[in-house]
């Protein structure tokens, strides 16, 4: 081999394990920087027209993420669509929307819980971690666990539904998410350490006088929960599991984002394979390897001990709902899967508000009311009607 040629494979070596390092670390991190790539084409009080893409035509109910400014607008139906764009009903307008405004797509449609809520925090093994509490007066708690990349507010949409069934909510933040206390690495554990902080949430339901409760647990938030229901020493709180797009196989996850970005498929097992390796871990910038080929395989074989709700989108490119199809099929009788036609990663309530509120009330009803899931069906329609629209403003 000449020197040109050794420099050439040192030079392409190089440049391949920085892209790796780059993927890896994208993957392990626990907040990101999203893209405001939206501006408003006309505003009126009630409606909004904007130009007309994929995530805008969506049907649904959705919010309008506004740089810099945590209240957004609240996008309603679909009036027109006229020479590339949508004109969408505007629920609720901020007062910082305007034409000039730089917006987003965000399935978060509320910057905190409609009902009356305390402020509080959850200690934790590393620091506080702040926390929402909507009291209830019920001793059947639910706690809500966000995914990677969001916030507590992720959650308010399943809040909502745990409140109409008069469940007290606690809502939390856990370790590296922005609001939560830092880790040493600063980086998500894909559930393999978030999980204590979740256990620590079950030791304050328990220290407020509840007794048990069900999680509901969005994407990464749902590893947590199984986490939590297979290892923590008050597992048996956990009564019940609501799963939204759950990570249920993290390589299947990473190869399903390597390709929307345009990679090869192959480069989400060589970030799940580095992410694990002791020697290269630290490429991504985690100080301990995490092996979440096993911990997957151990969570996906093992029987949930409680009733388990899946609400997952068919359609979902982030997290695809086969590993969701799967688990269900492994675990029947004790799993059940909803899925949704919509377009976005955890934006199944977004499409089909109350599609999303009838199937956690039969559940609900199947499993903890059983003489009353008859009539939540019947009338969850109009009930959620009401309720949702107050976690607008």
């Amino acid at each position: 081999m000449t020197a040109g040629i050794a420099k050439l494979v040192v030079a392409a070596t190089c440049a391949t394990l920085t892209t790796l390092a780059w993927a890896a670390r994208k993957a392990v991190c626990p907040t990101h920087r999203p893209r405001y790539d939206i501006i408003p084409l006309a505003i009126t009080d009630d409606e909004i027209e904007l130009r007309a893409t994929k995530r805008t035509l969506a049907p649904g109910t959705f919010g309008l993420k506004i740089a810099g400014q945590d209240d957004p607008a609240v996008l309603g139906p679909v009036l027109a669509t006229t020479n590339g764009a949508v004109r969408r009903r505007l629920l609720y307008r901020p007062m910082a929307l305007s034409l000039q405004s730089r917006c987003r797509w965000s399935g978060i449609v509320a910057v905190t819980p409609s009902s009356s809520f305390l402020e509080t925090e959850v200690p934790t093994g590393l620091g506080p971690a702040p926390a929402w509490i909507v009291d209830k007066g019920n001793d059947l708690w639910a706690i809500h666990v966000h995914g990677q990349g969001s916030d507590r507010r992720q959650t308010l949409r399943g809040v909502e539904s745990a409140s109409a069934l008069g469940l007290t909510s606690l809502i939390v933040s856990y370790r590296n998410d922005g609001e939560g206390p830092r880790s040493r690495d600063g980086r998500s554990h894909l559930g393999e350490s978030e999980w204590h902080d979740l256990e620590d949430a079950l030791k304050v339901v328990k220290e407020r006088g509840g007794n048990s409760c069900i999680i509901f647990g969005w994407s990464l938030g749902a590893t947590i929960a199984l986490n939590a229901l297979h290892r923590s020493e008050l597992a048996n709180m956990i009564k019940g599991v609501v799963m939204v797009s759950p990570v249920l196989n993290w390589e299947a996850a990473f190869r399903a984002n390597a390709h929307h970005q345009g990679w090869p498929r192959f480069l989400g097992s060589v970030i799940t394979s580095l992410i694990s390796s002791t020697q290269l871990c630290r490429l991504a910038g985690l100080h301990q390897p995490l092996d979440i080929r096993r911990a997957d395989a151990n969570r996906f074989g093992r029987r949930p001990d409680v009733p388990v709700l899946i609400l997952h989108n068919k359609n979902d490119w982030s997290v695809p709902i086969e590993d969701s199809v799967r688990f269900a099929a492994a675990h029947k009788g004790q799993v059940k899967l909803v899925g949704f036609e919509c377009s976005g990663h955890t934006q199944e309530w977004n499409a089909d508000p109350v599609g999303w509120d009838l199937a956690v009330r039969c559940w609900f009803g199947k499993f903890f009311q059983p003489d009353r899931a008859e009539a939540q069906a019947a009338t969850s329609a109009g009930e959620l009607s009401d309720g949702v629209g107050n976690g607008w403003q």
